[in-house]
């Protein structure tokens, strides 16, 4: 998958990067908001309270925003700078949303299970503060760690035990 450019490259190495790279850009876009259908069914398919349901539909509103700016710099490359810019704020929204589902999917969960959801979650949200500033040393960490503790936190939901039947 490509890498996307950022605000602080010029509008030049932008639209050139949009122009050599549509076809990818696209592929890209169109992948991730597809992969938005088993996360959603994952986020729903968790136990519900009050903080679970706006926070996963958060986390998919700021997702589909994340890929549609691409798309639309790569339609209509003469603003790209300020979509760029754009992208780059809709990026690290996605990392705050990224934090505040696994807070809340995590809630009734074990301390541990907890303790490592927060640990992910400070790291999403540490990547979504220092990125704008150019810090790129946890653009893949952050992201990793999510899928990471996605499926743990799916293999642990797999191996709960069923709950008895009420008699």
């Amino acid at each position: 998958m490509a890498s996307l450019p950022t605000a602080a490259d010029s509008e030049a190495a932008i639209t050139a990067f949009y122009r050599a790279h549509s076809g990818i850009v696209v592929l890209q876009q169109v992948v991730g908001a597809l992969a938005l259908v088993p996360f959603v069914a994952f986020g729903l398919s968790l136990a519900p309270n009050r903080w679970l349901r706006p926070a996963l539909f958060l986390f998919v509103a700021v997702e589909l925003i994340t890929n549609i700016v691409p798309l639309v710099i790569v339609a209509a490359p003469g603003a790209a700078h300020p979509l760029t810019l754009l992208e780059d704020v809709a990026d690290s929204a996605l990392f705050i949303s990224v934090a505040l589902f696994l807070v809340a999917a995590t809630l009734a969960e074990s301390m541990w299970l907890r303790a490592l959801a927060y640990v992910v979650a400070a790291a999403c949200v540490l990547r979504a503060l220092v990125s704008p500033f150019g810090v790129t040393a946890l653009d893949q960490v952050a992201p990793l760690a999510f899928l990471a503790f996605v499926l743990v936190f799916s293999i642990r939901l797999l191996a709960r035990p069923a709950p008895l039947p009420a008699t």
